[in-house]
């Protein structure tokens, strides 16, 4: 019993030792921290542990004094907002004291270790303006030379210059700032008196950097890859003849392949035209100066007319773009993007003849002007009113006409080089004033003008000025027997010289 008892006044006197210890310690923390904050403790930011509460004021009175904000965005780019610059002013006091003294109330010897983050409501006032200003004409906004804004692209296919190939690029994050979200961010900022923002913490600051506007999963995108090859992997060769080819590879065609918003690939058919009619233009002669020796022997320069090669833009856009766009056999596309071998190109590669809308007699690619029939031919002298026809380099024929009468444009026989398209041996003329039956027609314009017998009641009167008061309404005019030789020796194609 006896030992009993002792083990029970033992106890006691432990018991007794800890509260005891508690109290001392009570009173002793409650004695020092009787008009200071707790340790761990911040008011909006600012650490006041261990502080008085006067201390604390005037920490906070030098903080708004000197306060600014930084904000740091990606690569460590920041820039400051300094209160003295927004004409800041605080009003804190008396909140903070109610913050002091709820602290002493309600906290408890065990809280003295405890975290203790306060947020007081701080009243605020700013230049707003001044603010605005800053923060739009900020580098985090408007970039700089060494920091340039880049926006945010989605995953998306592109030309692949290594791989002469299309490929697929993972989705890279841009620099360009959601404005509205960062403008409300440092005005929060600024009203609670925070010094740092960095950008950086994508946890506590999320999608505060603009996304990119499309999101495309791997389906889709492998899809898309699998369309841009199909297009990208072509190679077309023209046999333009003397030795001479023209070609499209897929250097051309990736300026052509178009991606939209939804991820439907595309040939731009206008990039692709635009290179289709430079192609037309290189090899039309239709139109281009030639110097042209007259049945006098004098050298002239004769540009107009239609005769000449003139490719058929139409008909080559149409070619084109179904050899692109039209499917290709996925082990072809596979094998060249593993091996760029001569083989696996020829594979993919279109081999296709020239589609003209007209015609010349030869070509001559060191002269283009070089491309009739140099021995067979006829010509127009308008100011001598006279035609002569050629045939295996000599003159057969010549004759006396009557040309389109000037000045009116509508009635004037047109110079140029043009050529033989049809002939008929009779014809009706129509014009808006006119219905005129001729013979031995043959055609040198679309438009209507063309060789012909016209019964005149004038050529007993005939003389190199009649055109100019009496000409045709275009027409070259011949008599019977002159337009009747001349139509059995031209043939649909000659070349017909028109000068003055």
């Amino acid at each position: 019993m006896k030992r009993k008892r002792r083990r029970v006044k033992k106890k006691i006197k432990v018991i007794g030792a800890v509260i005891f210890g508690y109290v001392l310690l009570y009173f002793t923390v409650s004695m020092y921290y009787q008009d200071k904050w707790y340790p761990n403790t911040s008011i909006n930011g600012i650490n006041v542990s261990n502080m008085t509460y006067t201390e604390s004021k005037k920490l906070f009175d030098k903080t708004i004094k000197n306060y600014t904000l930084e904000i740091v965005g990606k690569d460590d780019i920041s820039f400051k907002i300094n209160g003295k610059d927004i004409d800041l002013l605080v009003d804190f006091k008396s909140n903070l004291e109610k913050d002091f003294s709820s602290h002493k109330n309600n906290r408890s010897i065990f809280s003295i270790f405890s975290n203790h983050d306060h947020e007081i409501n701080l009243k605020v006032s700013y230049d707003q303006d001044r603010v605005d200003k800053l923060i739009n004409e900020s580098i985090l906004i408007t970039g700089s030379e060494a920091y340039q804004i880049k926006k945010s692209v989605s995953a998306h296919v592109e030309y692949n210059n290594e791989t002469k190939s299309g490929k697929i690029v993972d989705e890279i994050e841009g620099n360009e700032l959601d404005s509205e979200k960062f403008n409300s961010l440092v005005k929060k900022a600024l009203k609670k008196i925070t010094p740092k923002i960095d950008l950086n913490d994508t946890k506590t600051y999320p999608n505060i950097y603009k996304k990119s506007s499309a999101e495309i999963d791997k389906k889709k995108l492998k899809k898309q890859l699998e369309t841009y090859n199909n297009y990208l992997l072509n190679w077309i060769i023209w046999d333009m003849g003397e030795g001479v080819t023209e070609s499209i590879t897929p250097d051309n065609i990736k300026d052509w392949i178009k991606i939209d918003e939804e991820g439907k690939v595309t040939i731009d058919k206008d990039s692709m035209s635009e290179w289709i009619e430079d192609f037309c233009l290189k090899y039309k002669t239709v139109g281009k100066k030639r110097n042209f020796t007259t049945h006098s022997g004098q050298v002239i320069e004769i540009s107009g007319g239609d005769y000449g090669w003139r490719l058929d833009y139409e008909k080559i856009v149409d070619q084109v773009y179904d050899i692109i766009t039209d499917k290709t056999n996925s082990k072809l596309i596979n094998a060249y993007i593993s091996d760029h071998s001569k083989e696996n190109i020829k594979a993919l590669t279109t081999q296709l003849e020239p589609v003209y809308s007209n015609k010349g007699y030869k070509k001559d690619y060191k002269n283009f002007e070089n491309d009739w029939d140099t021995q067979n031919y006829s010509e127009i002298d308008i100011t001598e009113q006279m035609v002569y026809v050629y045939k295996d380099g000599q003159l057969v024929f010549s004759s006396k006409c009557v040309t389109g009468m000037p000045p009116t444009e509508d009635r004037i026989t047109r110079t140029g080089v043009w050529y033989v398209k049809e002939k008929m041996p009779e014809k009706l003329l129509v014009g808006e004033d006119y219905r005129t039956p001729s013979k031995f027609w043959v055609r040198i314009m679309w438009t209507g003008t063309g060789y012909h017998y016209l019964e005149r009641s004038d050529w007993a009167n005939w003389s190199p000025t009649l055109y100019l008061t009496k000409g045709s309404h275009g027409c070259i005019n011949l008599q019977y027997d002159d337009a009747k030789t001349l139509y059995e020796l031209v043939k649909t194609g000659d070349p017909v010289f028109i000068h003055y």
